[in-house]
């Protein structure tokens, strides 16, 4: 076979392979920039549309982990969860956020007032993300994060009182407890044996409390006992790990599916679901997944 020839047919082969993948994906994905709260710095943003939605005008925002010092919306795990919910016709827009903590970190050594400050500042990018693009999404939004994506919104849900938001989904997040809990459905994953956010309601990362970063948080158990409108699933001694490992885990999406479709649906209601596991909780203090 002439060179050329063979040239042209592996041309051929490799269009018909990309081509063929396209068409077996059930959506598109698209990347759009945005400005910050600040009104300087532009943002990225993914935004996952399915072919075929399963609730035409509704979409989920989501917020990656990493501390507030790391991390992105394109990560590996981030863009497969987002992958997973488009392929089942949920409507997703993966944002970057402003990070207040890039080589601060985010531990006792940091000050409640920078921690509070860099949760705000994600929080406050959420907003402006929803700001500039939730004409695709006039029949409604749900907002879901993993870890410090998480925090930024249980604060807008919490603190911020962001009337948009019709749900949220927190991976292994908590919010400081407010006077009042609004009665927004909220899906919460977390495991009982977290030694950065709390399962129920202590302080981040379990600093003392004569730290610069003694930060109460009230994490999924707390909320659920403190009386929020959560879907809770207790992860037994698992840590937070979870939030990273479930972004993957077929566990997690199906219930972000199911939680879509009650709020879409109107027939959410509060539960709490304990899953059993044999690892062991290395937490030095008492840990309970009934948060008494």
């Amino acid at each position: 076979m002439r060179p050329c020839l063979k040239s042209t047919l592996a041309l051929f082969l490799f269009q018909w392979i990309v081509l063929t993948g396209e068409a077996q994906r059930g959506f598109d994905v698209s990347t759009e920039g945005f400005i910050s709260a600040n009104g300087t710095d532009t943002l990225a943003c993914d935004i996952f549309t399915p072919n075929i939605a399963a609730h035409p005008g509704w979409g989920i925002v989501f917020l990656h982990g990493g501390g507030f010092y790391t991390g992105s919306r394109d990560g590996s795990a981030n863009q497969a969860y987002c992958s997973a919910l488009a392929e089942r016709g949920i409507a997703v827009m993966s944002i970057d956020y402003r990070l207040r903590q890039i080589g601060e970190g985010f531990h006792c050594d940091v000050s409640v007032s920078d921690k509070r400050e860099a949760i705000r500042w994600a929080a406050k990018d959420m907003i402006a993300a929803i700001d500039a693009f939730g004409e695709n999404f006039p029949e409604g939004i749900i907002a879901a994060g993993s870890s410090a994506g998480a925090e930024a919104v249980l604060d807008a849900v919490y603190s911020l009182h962001l009337s948009s938001l019709k749900g949220a989904i927190s991976l292994a997040g908590g919010v400081e407890p407010p006077r009042v809990w609004r009665d927004t459905p909220v899906l919460a994953v977390h495991g009982t044996c977290d030694a950065l956010v709390p399962y129920c309601i202590d302080l981040h990362h379990y600093c003392s409390t004569e730290s610069a970063g003694a930060l109460l948080l009230a994490g999924a158990g707390g909320m659920a006992k403190a009386g929020a409108q959560v879907e809770l699933w207790g992860i037994q001694n698992a840590g937070h790990e979870l939030s990273t490992l479930m972004l993957t885990d077929v566990f997690f999406i199906e219930r972000t599916i199911d939680f879509v479709n009650a709020v879409v649906t109107h027939t959410f209601e509060p539960s709490t679901t304990t899953v059993p596991s044999n690892q062991r909780c290395s937490l030095p203090q008492p840990n309970e997944s009934s948060c008494e």
